[in-house]
């Protein structure tokens, strides 16, 4: 069996307790975060500066950084409104100076509210979206830095891209080896467990986040995540997983009992 490395999102806990938080992640052997700006910061404005510092904080706890999520969070653009393409394109390049301060390769890329095409007709809507990110993936390949596209469940609100096989088909197009897929358990909470749809295209999927119905606590594991865990013990190329907890009230209990169930599963 291979042994994965375990990181866990800050959507969980923000700023509240950070450093005694961060202090557990390291006893129980926790590699880092998978880290959303806006959920540490107040804003966008002076986020270079602030996060330098909080670099520091993180290299004294030898906390990695999996990837930088949340990326659109209170920013009020949509995708498919071409006169904030140049205000988009400027974001990433703030994203991609973050991704440098906390050396990590990777973004997330899930908001949609951000890529919600409205009335655009689709086959509009998806011309669109593959040129643009084929014209992202020059400046993403030049910083060496991996966008990962999330698929998001319809009962989430997403209007574009909610099944994999969707995502999979204009990534070809865009054709970039800088551009994949962020695999995120979510999708079983409203679908079976497919597995050969997730090891038909594991080539393209460059993360994996493990979250239950709506984000909730790992308290009681659904049996599908429980299934797909046991599924990536055989899988080399998945040695980073991700656990994703949303809650901006934070129950320390079933934080820390999600991570002690997560790692009975006893692939980490």
């Amino acid at each position: 069996m291979i042994k994965k490395k375990l990181f866990v999102s800050n959507l969980c806990w923000g700023r509240k307790n950070n450093i005694r938080i961060i202090k557990y992640l390291n006893n129980e052997k926790i590699s880092g975060i998978d880290f959303a700006p806006l959920n540490y910061f107040n804003s966008w404005s002076n986020i270079i500066e602030n996060s330098k510092k909080l670099k520091r904080i993180f290299n004294d706890h030898n906390i990695e950084i999996n990837s930088i999520q949340g990326i659109f969070y209170k920013k009020r653009y949509n995708f498919f409104d071409i006169k904030n393409r140049k205000k988009i394109t400027n974001h990433f390049k703030l994203i991609i100076k973050l991704c440098k301060i906390f050396k990590t390769n990777k973004i997330i890329l899930g908001s949609s509210k951000f890529r919600n095409p409205k009335k655009l007709k689709l086959e509009k809507a998806n011309l669109y979206f593959v040129n643009y990110f084929k014209y992202l993936s020059k400046l993403l390949k030049k910083n060496k830095i991996l966008l990962c596209i999330e698929t998001i469940p319809k009962n989430y609100k997403e209007k574009f891209i909610f099944d994999i096989s969707y995502l999979t088909n204009l990534i070809s197009r865009i054709n970039s080896p800088n551009i994949g897929i962020n695999f995120d358990t979510s999708i079983y909470h409203f679908q079976k467990f497919d597995k050969n749809k997730f090891l038909n295209n594991k080539k393209m999927i460059k993360n994996i986040q493990i979250s239950e119905r709506n984000f909730n606590y790992f308290d009681v594991p659904s049996k599908k995540n429980i299934l797909f865990i046991k599924l990536l013990k055989k899988q080399k190329q998945f040695n980073k997983i991700s656990l994703e907890i949303i809650d901006k009230k934070y129950n320390e209990k079933k934080f820390l009992f999600s991570i002690k169930n997560l790692k009975k599963i006893n692939i980490f």
